[in-house]
């Protein structure tokens, strides 16, 4: 694995009814896959069980969808701890909903956390291909770099031919180059957390 080469590891957010689908043309996890993750040290989240939209369920149904995708992880013994709103919709209710479950939820809307940061709605950055954003992102890095902030960067996929929320291993190993280039630490969010709360 890529992040691997770097001596990085990173968090996966996890949907347990794609697993062994395909999603948007391309292959989603397995089981192996994500005993392998665990195995190599990288974070394994939740993402609900069927990718619902947090903004537009209600707390019930989202609820039930949480516990499903738990019931997944304890059958396959994978310990989790985040969530990850998928779309990055939420809304009031489904963030306080999600704090009391989870010790923290990442969003999209993208920027560098620096000061303070809502563990209960962690910025995140997009990294796609189709964005063709590699000079943003290096900027991003920079930028985090030079405050002592904190960038997570999210994608997918990685594949030489991603969907359009995917990326390239050329674009995801420019990224890992720059930070590791600028002396970032890169780490799954919740050892990051940890970090920072240290």
């Amino acid at each position: 694995m890529l992040l691997e080469l770097y001596q990085a590891r990173g968090t996966f957010y996890i949907c347990g009814s794609l697993t062994d689908g395909v999603e948007q043309n391309q292959p989603c996890h397995s089981v192996e896959d994500l005993r392998r993750l665990v195995e190599n040290e990288h974070e394994v989240g939740c993402h609900t069980y069927s990718h619902t939209n947090c903004a537009n369920a209600s707390l019930d149904f989202l609820a039930a969808d949480w516990e499903r995708n738990q019931a997944f992880f304890k059958q396959h013994n994978i310990a989790n701890r985040g969530f990850a709103f998928p779309f990055g919709a939420y809304d009031l209710g489904s963030k306080l909903a999600a704090a009391k479950r989870f010790s923290y939820s990442r969003i999209t809307g993208g920027g560098t956390q620096t000061g303070r940061a809502d563990l209960s709605a962690l910025r995140a950055q997009a990294l796609y291909s189709a964005n063709n954003n590699q000079d943003e992102i290096i900027a991003l890095i920079k930028h985090t770099a030079s405050v002592g902030g904190w960038l997570i960067l999210y994608s997918h996929e990685v594949s030489e031919t991603p969907g359009p929320w995917g990326t390239t291993p050329a674009l995801l190993e420019t990224a890992l180059q720059m930070a590791t280039q600028e002396s970032c630490q890169i780490l799954p969010v919740h050892k990051a957390i940890d970090f920072f709360l240290s």
